[in-house]
């Protein structure tokens, strides 16, 4: 159980396809050096592609992809809020790879970690990465035949 002086964090988060078709995901941190909601979402923005995109996967963050893939889709999830919360602490990702639970603090140092790296698109599901592939393929092809790569 949560002290009440010391919420945890909900990160919510979620994933949308090319059609707009969303689903979403979340986790919650401890805190246990108590930041404000407002500290903790602006240095999150801070690391974060254009202050809302993330590879969910190199910061172990759980994916939200969809079963079915088209050839519009995308590697990218978008960040929504953070909020305090009594919820026990839940990072399923993290917690299979370290048994550990993160603290917000640490979650944003991997954030920031992988910011400073690169969000690598390709560090993605196996099937996301081959139809990234195929679609990177597709349009080097495009571009070397003298097509129109904008269409």
């Amino acid at each position: 159980m949560t002290d009440a002086a010391e919420p945890n964090i909900r990160f919510c988060y979620l994933y949308r396809d090319a059609s707009n078709y969303k689903q979403h995901g979340e986790a919650v941190f401890t805190n246990h050096n108590c930041m404000s909601v407002e500290e903790i979402e602006k240095q999150i923005r801070t690391f974060l592609k254009n202050g809302e995109y993330f590879i969910a996967q190199q910061v172990n963050i759980e994916e939200q992809f969809f079963d079915a893939l088209y050839e519009d889709d995308h590697p990218r999830h978008e960040f929504s809020r953070v909020e305090a919360t009594t919820a026990p602490a839940f990072d399923p990702e993290n917690w299979s790879e370290h048994q550990h639970k993160r603290d917000i603090r640490e979650f944003i140092a991997d954030l920031e970690k992988a910011h400073h790296a690169g969000w690598d698109e390709m560090q993605v599901r196996p099937d996301v990465a081959r139809l990234l592939e195929r679609q990177k393929d597709d349009l080097k092809r495009r571009f070397e035949a003298g097509e129109d790569v904008l269409k």
